[in-house]
């Protein structure tokens, strides 16, 4: 089967599963709608009291089911009740305590500020009573000093003279000075007195709030306690709630399921029924479209669909690499995407896919051909353990979800592996390996624009063609959103492209380049 003939019963194919995939989501959603529209039918009999005797066990359910349905709502209600009780108590609590508290903190602010004034005044007193007891000590200093120089045979009269008067004014001061200790002790006793029972009636009020918070502590414990043993109790009884009407539901449908075969007439339930009838003619319609397209089913169009894919997967996927290549090398400024380009051609439109199936055809003898006569040999797309072999092993890096995938054409095979790693600060590289086999001479004219040695550098872009380790590299940096990119050809047959997003990228993008192990490749 020729690729033209391949893209069309693939298409066929295509069409067929695409309109099987459509009925079958439909009929499942008007499965679900029916089965909420007999749930309604059977509620709306039982709430309206419509004669259901015969069903009689069906009754049986239903009757006791609604009244551990009716008992569940009263407990229910009860112990939210019995909640809001407990939860009103124990705001009561607190703001009983919150209050006591307030008021001996406000008595306790009085206390303190006496008796912080007491140790401030006992603190001036201490102050004074030590300069006083101070100078003391500097006069009987001063006094040996004059005494001394007196007594000296050298000392003139008239200086023995001045020192006798000054003794007289030393012995005067050292008097007052006495006076004033004494009188400063004194005070400092009534001051000493007065603090000790402010400190005893701050200390006994400080233990009665800590009292309080240690029984606070305890009452509304027991109150949480009791609220928690309540919630415990409203789950416990609302999960019963709904399984309960998840069961009075299940019983609800069986009554209108058969309520609905019967073909049941009464007034009070005639649009349920309408509705009900309505679906089922819907999804009998949907069956037979699905038995109709199950019977289109022809094994030569789902073999050529899967021929198509490999195709698409061999093709689109080598040619894509290579254009993104090629978008690195020469356009700068371009914000589109050649790949979306690329696909918007060859996607789901058929006639687009067939015209590409017979550009395909009409040359790919021939690239054969010439890929296995640049390689030298017969060319067979390398497995997924050798594109693997090539990535490197970094500390702090980790390999994540690589996809490997190999399509063919005739003759011509592709291969294609596909990665993330992630390294330290969730850094991530993105890594993608294409084995162009088959396909190989594609390209020799990529090799020949490394060649040209392309710079360019402006306020978004900056990109060049660089060699690292005698490997020409086509790097791509861009300044507004900080990705970079690497695209190298490896032995004639290999495209390499890795692709990161930071400041540094190009860097950090050359520094994994240089670990990746070349050798593995089959040339």
């Amino acid at each position: 089967m020729g690729l033209k003939s391949i893209f069309r019963e693939g298409m066929k194919e295509q069409r067929r599963k695409k309109s099987l995939r459509k009925e079958k989501n439909d009929l499942q959603k008007k499965q679900e709608i029916y089965g909420r529209q007999l749930t309604a039918l059977g509620q709306k009999a039982w709430e309206a009291k419509i004669n259901v005797a015969a069903y009689a066990d069906l009754q049986s359910l239903l009757t006791a089911a609604q009244k551990q349905l009716d008992d569940l709502r009263v407990q229910a209600e009860k112990l939210q009740q019995q909640k809001q009780a407990a939860e009103a108590e124990r705001k009561q609590e607190s703001e009983r305590f919150v209050a006591g508290q307030k008021e001996i903190e406000a008595k306790k602010k009085i206390v303190d500020g006496n008796l912080q004034e007491q140790k401030d005044a006992l603190s001036a007193i201490q102050r004074e009573a030590a300069q006083a007891t101070g100078r003391l000590q500097a006069i009987a200093a001063e006094r040996t000093q004059l005494e001394t120089k007196m007594a000296a045979t050298t000392t003139p009269d008239n200086e023995k003279a001045a020192g006798q008067n000054k003794l007289a004014g030393l012995a005067k001061e050292e008097g007052e000075l006495k006076i004033k200790i004494r009188e400063k002790e004194e005070t400092g006793k009534v001051t000493s007195a007065k603090i000790t029972p402010l400190q005893e009636e701050s200390s006994r009020l400080q233990k009665q709030i800590d009292n309080i918070k240690a029984e606070q502590k305890q009452v509304l414990g027991d109150r949480d306690k009791k609220i928690s043993a309540l919630d415990l109790e409203i789950n416990g009884s609302n999960s019963k709630l709904k399984e309960t009407e998840k069961t009075q539901g299940a019983n609800y449908r069986q009554l209108g399921e058969k309520m609905a075969a019967d073909g049941t007439c009464d007034e009070k339930i005639n649009p349920e029924l309408a509705a009900v009838k309505t679906t089922q003619n819907e999804m009998e319609n949907i069956g037979r479209g699905i038995g109709d397209l199950e019977g289109q089913k022809d094994a030569a169009a789902v073999s050529a669909y899967k021929k198509m894919t490999a195709i698409i997967i061999a093709g689109v996927v080598l040619i894509a690499a290579i254009i993104i290549l090629l978008f690195m090398l020469l356009s700068a400024k371009d914000k589109g995407t050649p790949l979306s380009r690329l696909l918007d051609q060859t996607g789901t439109d058929a006639t687009g896919l067939q015209e590409f199936a017979q550009q395909m055809e009409k040359g790919i003898g021939g690239l054969t051909a010439e890929s296995e006569k640049i390689q030298g040999k017969k060319i067979i797309a390398v497995a997924e353990s050798t594109l693997k072999a090539v990535l490197p092993s970094m500390a702090g890096w980790q390999m994540e979800n690589p996809s490997y995938s190999r399509g063919a054409v005739g003759e011509l095979e592709t291969a294609y592996l596909q990665g993330d790693y992630t390294g330290p600060e969730s850094q991530k590289i993105h890594v993608n390996i294409t084995d162009a086999g088959g396909a190989s001479a594609l390209l020799a004219p990529v090799k020949m624009l490394f060649a040209m040695k392309i710079t360019v550098d402006n306020e978004e872009t900056y990109q060049k063609v660089s060699v690292y380790n005698d490997i020409p590299v086509a790097e791509r940096y861009d300044k507004g959103s900080q990705e970079a990119s690497f695209g190298i050809i490896a032995k004639d047959r290999y495209l390499i492209e890795l692709k990161t997003k930071a400041e540094n990228g190009l860097e950090l993008l050359k520094e994994f380049m240089d670990k990746l192990d070349l050798s593995q490749l089959v040339p």
